[in-house]
């Protein structure tokens, strides 16, 4: 990861993205935001909205641009310094045991088609896309949908409507959803004063998913900002569509994607992606009828587009706009190392004094703390130091929660962490069966820790001098992460070894 950070800190944006970027409304509008390329933005779309993902899109790790590094480099989130529009920190996945199978009225065969709404689904399958990234909300949470829960968005707080013929029999949603037969399961993200932020419902039926993202108040974030999305008019509410055709999860087999996106009359932003589809169909006008696989997985998105704007309009938050079980949470930043010592139970971990060459004189040093405490999910505290092209990062993480200690390296075993043995890029030099371990941070147990260790995390940087990257793993299950460039291999075991030596 530190080579790929240091190949897109000397990128530069396209003169078409540039003008794009310069097209874009104020803050204060509303911008209009598209789905993008599977492999284009999984970390933004995954780590920044906190919700997980399933079947549409996969979870992954955080942006390498945004925050602390130490999120990169040592296990668990960083918190984040980044500022712009705040983000869920909310990433544990969503417990597979809450999802049910939707099932279908008795009465199966009447589920005809009602009438299909005109959403033009513009393909962007070949647009370049302008990424954007926001900061982490401090204290956020997740919390899993019941079944229960996902019935009353779609019902209602009058709950699933009394058949008094059976042409009105409904199933465990209503049927003109069509998603019959889908597993479903689903998650809600509340900011540290326990406010909905945002909500994912998640649907998956063979090669079929979609993700159903709402948002009250506004439309849901996207890490993707393209101001060239046509709109359809439906039920007097203007709704944006998209499509994309092609191999997004590298199986080999096409993708058929499309996406939707609308404030519903009671002000929810709503977003419905959508992938695949047991439908086949003529959408003609949607997306000009040429690919009846394409334009089954548009019949599927606007059926739901339909349902969510039928009658009155809206999907139900109500029941869903608070929580009042709020984990506790601490977010505190630190000016200096000074003030991060004060920290007792973190100053052991914590060089005793600045980074030799980080010496706190006028330009040559900045300096970012932070301490990110939520009950049963992370206790840490981070500290980085910034020169030029460098930074010293350091990340101390004491257990909180189920979670074990992470898995440790076998010393005996150089082939699996030792740098020296290997080629820049790894990936064309480093053995497929050990490419997993270089992929990741490697945590060490403390008393295997040596100056040789670190002599064998040392890589060259193309910007100059060398950086390393490792964790150390306590006995009383602390993980101190260490990621420094700039320095030298003594230099950096120094800092280790007074942490060591201080325990």
């Amino acid at each position: 990861m530190r080579h790929y950070r240091a190949y897109m800190d000397r990128q530069e944006i396209s003169a078409g993205g540039h003008e794009k970027l310069m097209k874009l409304a104020a803050p204060a509008k509303a911008v209009r935001h598209s789905w993008t390329r599977y492999g284009t933005l999984a970390a933004c779309a995954a780590l920044m909205l906190g919700l997980g993902a399933w079947g549409l899109s996969q979870p992954a790790g955080p942006d390498p641009n945004s925050g602390p590094q130490a999120a990169v480099h040592s296990p668990g989130p960083a918190p984040s310094e980044a500022s712009g529009t705040p983000a869920l920190d909310a990433s544990q996945p969503v417990d597979p045991a809450g999802s049910f199978v939707v099932s279908a009225p008795v009465q199966g065969d009447k589920l005809a088609f009602p009438m299909i709404p005109y959403i033009r689904y513009q393909d962007v399958t070949e647009v370049p896309d302008i990424a954007a990234c926001r900061a982490v909300l401090p204290g956020s949470f997740a919390v899993d949908l019941s079944r229960e829960d996902i019935r009353t968005i779609f019902w209602g707080p009058e709950g699933k409507p009394e058949a008094v013929h059976p042409k009105e029999e409904q199933g465990d949603l209503p049927w003109m959803l069509f998603w019959d037969g889908y597993t479903i399961r689903g998650s809600a993200g509340y900011d540290g004063q326990g406010q909905l932020a945002e909500l994912s419902i998640w649907g998956e039926k063979g090669r079929a998913s979609f993700i159903l993202t709402l948002c009250p108040g506004s439309l849901p974030f996207t890490c993707v900002i393209d101001p060239d999305r046509e709109a359809s008019d439906v039920l007097g509410v203007s709704v944006t569509g998209w499509s994309q055709v092609y191999d997004r999860d590298g199986d080999g087999q096409t993708d058929y994607i499309c996406g939707s996106e609308f404030m519903t009359p009671n002000n929810v932003g709503v977003r419905f992606e959508t992938r695949n589809s047991g439908m086949e169909a003529e959408y003609e006008g949607g997306t000009g009828g040429a690919d009846t696989a394409l334009d089954g997985v548009c019949t599927f998105n606007a059926l739901f587009v339909r349902q969510a704007l039928a009658g009155d309009g809206g999907l139900y938050l109500d029941h869903l706009a608070s929580n009042e079980n709020i984990p506790a949470w601490r977010d505190v930043t630190f000016d200096s190392l000074a003030q991060a010592r004060l920290e007792a139970a973190f100053a052991p971990y914590l060089p005793a004094a600045e980074p030799e060459g980080y010496a706190a004189y006028p330009g040559n040093k900045e300096f970012f703390g932070r301490l990110s405490y939520q009950e049963g999910r992370q206790n840490l505290l981070f500290v980085r130091w910034t020169r030029g092209y460098d930074n010293v990062e350091i990340q101390v993480s004491f257990p909180e929660g189920e979670s074990g200690p992470p898995e440790t390296i076998d010393i005996s075993r150089p082939e699996t962490y030792d740098m020296r043995l290997y080629s820049i890029p790894l990936c064309d030099s480093v053995p497929e069966e050990y490419l997993s371990y270089f992929l990741s941070t490697p945590v060490f147990r403390a008393e295997d820790m040596s100056l040789d260790v670190v002599e064998a995390r040392m890589t060259p940087r193309d910007t100059g001098g060398q950086s390393c990257d490792f964790s150390v793993l306590y006995e009383n299950g602390v993980v101190v992460s260490y990621y420094c460039a700039g320095m030298t291999a003594q230099q950096v075991w120094a800092m280790a070894e007074g942490a060591l030596a201080a325990r």
